[in-house]
Parts: structure tokens; C-alpha cells; sequence
């Protein structure tokens, strides 16, 4: 229960809506009860006044049939009301948090995250988010409501009949407690199995998305199709063994209020208060008792849910407390050379070095190509100098600088990668551009398109033109040359290009790389083409780790 506490703190920020979606919930439960306790008492009057020829013409029908409709029409304005305040703000802190995580996750480098896979992260970022929506929808709401419901309605029958009203209260406040450690401890297991089962059965599915090429070259698909097939069952099974409490719980809801009924009919026969016999209050105590077990439904629904909350927010917990590795400091960029000092780096469990003792000095404006076979370290060389990895031994300096005193904002600005693979957002193609360069103008993104030959793409809706999740309206190149024109568009002094012009035509390549290399920026380029080593101030070549002469 601790794991939840944190989660809880989130709610600060949206306290007010979520007080208003409690009130409207109570609103909406001594409604539904006063609806039911007036429409029992009406009727039982009205048929009680009826007997008496000399009464009838005496009782008022109005009150109490104006109180019948203006109950009803309450109840289904609060519940309406009710379910939109209350998801608004559910889904506002759900965003708040995802955000949350996305923002957390971003700077973690290869290594902080190196026990998470893919789909483990996804089904913590989608599904155990998610989950937590129980947390204010099924728990607090319902259980603050039902505290101020039973309230409500000891007061009303202590109106009447105080002895009641402490028996009746006391029944409510027993279940209120017990029934959600009853069933807590009932969901607990299933609810551990529907995370275990949602989160095996995602990852075997991005596994399958992910690796389709692999699987059907080497005849694989079928087995993992199969175990996908086994994560389904397990996630049905779970679900069952879960829906099942449930049935138990408004099983044994419906006994205890048959029950509970039968007492206060026999505590009310003889007398409510004063009234002897009790004559219409008898059904008013009746369904006021009938109605009342209305608030006791959510709660005892929503604890057998809340283990699965709990291992939600135990996944999510790590996650969101990890802190990145990498440590910055404070220096600016300052513009002179760059050196690599005998740099050693190895992969976890590899037993190889991925850079082994490579010293290397970039001047100024200077452009050298790294060439080599692959696994020679030619990438690793470059995530080294974008931090996404650490070397083990070794510095880089900028001058004199180390560079792990450069602010990360001096660092991000001023360094710009080109990798193979380029992720295109789901957004417009100008939202795509102005991530390299937010100041920049319809003009110059224009300009940058037409460099790499994209300048087709602003035909019909031009820089509003939605590329879609992953950049599917896009082809593998076109994806590639977005990422060059963000090259482009960055103002950075150091351009790292891992085989930036993979999959271009000659033409489109050699166009592009004349773009790119212009300037005076530092450009370390990494390749396997000859196209654009003529313009290339030294050319390195790379093998296991090491730079040949």
C-alpha cells in the first residue's frame, strides 16, 4: 500500500476537480437513497390512507410526489455530472503522469535501462498507467462517499428511531471494514496474475511486430505465435478467476442486505420512535436499509481490484524514481578542438572492447571520415561523444575542457546526430522540422526540405501535411531525409553522421551530402560509401576498435 503513496502526492496539483467529483458522487448516492426510501414511504402512505375513508381526502400527495421527481431528475443530473468531473480529472492526472514517465525515461541512457525491454516499458507507460485510474475512481471517491452517505442516513433514521439508527450504522461501519479486507485479500492473487499475464502478453506481441523478418527466416513465427496464444490464456484465466470475486462479492452484498433487512423489520415491528404501530415508516426504515447496501456496492468491488493498483504502481515506481547516470556540469561551449584520449569501451557482458584505445583530434571546422567493417566501434565512437554511453577509461575534451563539465544544454545545442534509423513524429512535417531548430521560419524549413530533395511534400498541404504515427504516409527514404533536414536546420558546431545517406539513390546522396558538408562546422562521418570522402579533410580508417594509420 506504501507504493501508492507517491501517486497519491499527484493528486495535489488536481484537488479540485477531484473534490467536486466526491461531492458529486455523494450527491448522487443519498439521492438514489432518498429516491427509494420516498418512493417506499409514499407508496406505503398513500396505500395506508387509502384504507380510511375519513383520511383520504386528508393526506397530501403532492409534497411527496414533487420530492419523487425532483430526486430522480437530481440523480440523473449528479451521475452525469459526476462521471464527467470525475473522468476529467482522472484522465488530466493519467496525462500528467505519463508525462511524467516520458520525461523521467527520455534522458536514461542505454545502459540505466538495459533491464527494461520494449515491451515491458510500453506496457508500464500504457497498461499500468491506466490502472491507476482505480485509484481515485473505485477507491477514494466511492469509500469517502459511502462514509458520508451512512452518515446521512443514521441521521435520517435517527429522525425516527435513534436505536435504530446506532443499530443500522453499526451493521454499515462492520461491512464498511470488513467486506474490502474480505475481498482485498480474495482479488489479491488474481489481480497479481492479470499484470503478470497484460504485461507477458504485450511483450510477446511487440516481440512478434518487432522481429517478423527474424522469425520467418529462421521458421520461428509459429512458436511464437504459440506464445502468444499460451500469454492469452493465462490473461483469460486471470480475468475469470477475477470476475468470479466479483460475483462472489455482489453475491454475498445481496445476502448481507436480505439479512440486514430482516433485522430492521424485526427491531421495527412493533415501533419507529413513537409510532405504535409504525405504520409507513415501516417501509420507509425498510428501504432506507434496502438502499443503503447502494453504498457499500463500489467499495467492495473496488478492493479486490486494488492488488492489481498496487503491482501497477510497483512497476511504475522504479521507473519513475530512476535518475540518469550521465552527470553534466556547467561549462559553455567554447569553440576549438576536440580530443579523444585514449578511450576504452565494452558493452555489458560483452567480453570484447567495442573502442579500444582510440585517440583522436578534431580541429576546428575540421571533417574526418570513419570508415571500417561492421562492429569495428565506428557507432560506439560517436555515442561516446553524444554521451548516450560512457567510457570506461579515457576523456574527451572540448580544448581543455572535460567533457562531462559542459552543461547538457551546451551540449545538446551545440552537437548534432544523423543516424540510420530517424523516428518521425506523429505530427505535421513542420512540427518534425522545428524540433531541430524551434525559431525557425516556414522559409527556412521550406529551404531545407528543397536541399534534400523533399520539396514534392509541400505539394496540397505543404508544412501542415500530417505524417502520422512512425511517419507512415512516408517512404524508408523520405523518412531518412527528414532526419538529414534536421541536420540541416540544427545549428550545431560538431555534426556526427552515422551512414546518414543509406538507401538514397547516387543523385539524391551526393546533393545531400554537398548540403551537409558545406559550412564550418566539426563533422565526424561514419560510412561505408565513397560518395563524399573527396571532400573530406582526413579519412581514418577503423578496425576492432582501434584507429589504423
Amino acid at each position: 500500500m506504501r507504493d501508492l503513496l507517491p501517486f497519491v502526492a499527484l493528486f495535489r496539483p488536481h484537488w479540485k476537480p477531484m473534490l467536486l467529483g466526491v461531492f458529486l458522487a455523494v450527491l448522487t448516492l443519498c439521492a438514489s437513497i432518498g429516491l427509494l426510501s420516498l418512493s417506499g414511504w409514499f407508496l406505503a402512505a398513500s396505500a395506508s390512507a387509502g384504507l380510511v375513508v375519513a383520511t383520504r381526502g386528508q393526506f397530501n400527495y403532492m409534497y411527496p410526489s414533487g420530492g419523487v421527481r425532483g430526486l430522480s431528475i437530481l440523480r440523473t443530473a449528479a451521475r452525469w455530472a459526476e462521471r464527467v468531473v470525475s473522468h476529467d480529472a482522472t484522465f488530466r492526472l493519467l496525462t500528467d503522469l505519463r508525462d511524467r514517465f516520458f520525461r523521467v525515461l527520455a534522458p536514461l541512457t542505454p545502459a540505466d535501462r538495459s533491464d527494461l525491454r520494449d515491451g515491458d516499458l510500453l506496457n508500464r507507460m500504457v497498461a499500468d498507467v491506466d490502472t491507476l485510474d482505480h485509484l481515485y475512481l473505485r477507491l477514494i471517491s466511492p469509500l469517502i462517499a459511502a462514509l458520508v452517505a451512512i452518515a446521512l442516513v443514521c441521521l435520517l433514521v435517527a429522525s425516527f428511531d435513534p436505536q435504530l439508527a446506532l443499530t443500522l450504522g453499526a451493521v454499515l461501519m462492520s461491512l464498511l471494514v470488513l467486506l474490502p479486507l474480505l475481498f482485498y485479500r480474495l482479488g489479491r492473487r488474481p489481480g497479481q496474475l492479470l499484470g503478470d499475464s497484460t504485461r507477458l502478453l504485450r511483450q510477446q506481441l511487440v516481440d512478434l511486430i518487432s522481429a517478423q523478418t527474424e522469425l520467418s527466416v529462421y521458421a520461428a513465427t509459429a512458436n511464437q505465435r504459440q506464445k502468444i496464444h499460451s500469454a492469452e490464456n493465462q490473461l483469460i484465466g486471470a480475468q475469470a478467476r477475477l470476475t468470479r470475486v466479483t460475483a462472489l462479492s455482489q453475491a454475498l452484498l445481496q445476502l448481507l442486505n436480505g439479512w440486514t433487512l430482516v433485522l430492521m423489520l424485526y427491531l421495527a415491528a412493533d415501533q419507529v420512535g413513537s409510532a405504535a404501530p409504525p405504520g409507513p415508516l415501516l417501509a420507509l426504515i425498510a428501504f432506507v436499509t434496502l438502499a443503503s447496501f447502494e453504498a457499500l456496492i463500489p467499495v467492495a468491488g473496488a478492493f479486490q481490484h486494488l492488488s492489481h493498483t498496487v503491482n501497477a504502481a510497483q512497476r511504475l515506481k522504479p521507473v519513475l524514481e530512476q535518475r540518469s547516470s550521465v552527470r553534466f556540469g556547467d561549462a559553455d561551449w567554447q569553440q576549438g578542438s576536440i580530443t579523444l584520449d585514449k578511450l576504452h569501451f565494452s558493452y555489458p557482458g560483452s567480453p570484447n572492447p567495442a573502442v579500444n584505445g582510440v585517440s583522436l583530434t578534431l580541429a576546428p571546422g575540421e571533417k574526418i571520415a570513419l570508415v571500417g567493417k561492421t562492429g569495428c566501434g565506428k557507432s560506439t565512437l560517436l555515442s561516446l561523444l553524444s554521451r548516450e554511453w560512457q567510457p570506461q577509461s579515457g576523456q574527451i575534451r572540448l580544448n581543455d575542457t572535460p567533457w562531462e563539465s559542459l552543461s547538457e544544454t551546451a551540449l545538446r545545442q551545440q552537437l548534432c546526430v544523423v543516424e540510420q534509423r530517424v523516428h518521425v513524429f506523429n505530427g505535421s512535417l513542420r512540427d518534425n522540422l522545428l524540433l531541430a531548430s524551434p525559431d525557425a521560419g516556414d522559409a527556412q524549413l521550406t529551404q531545407a526540405l528543397t536541399q534534400v530533395g523533399l520539396s514534392a511534400l509541400l505539394d496540397g498541404e505543404g508544412l501542415n501535411q500530417w505524417l502520422g504515427e512512425g511517419g507512415r504516409q512516408l517512404s524508408g527514404g523520405e523518412a531518412r531525409r527528414i532526419g538529414l533536414a534536421r541536420a540541416l536546420l540544427h545549428p550545431a558546431q560538431l555534426l556526427l553522421m552515422d551512414e546518414p545517406t543509406e538507401g538514397l539513390d547516387d543523385a539524391t546522396e551526393g546533393e545531400v551530402l554537398k548540403q551537409l558538408l558545406q559550412g564550418t562546422r566539426s563533422i565526424i562521418y561514419v560510412t561505408h560509401k565513397q560518395a563524399g570522402l573527396a571532400q573530406m579533410d582526413r579519412i581514418l580508417h577503423m578496425e576492432q576498435g582501434q584507429i589504423r594509420s
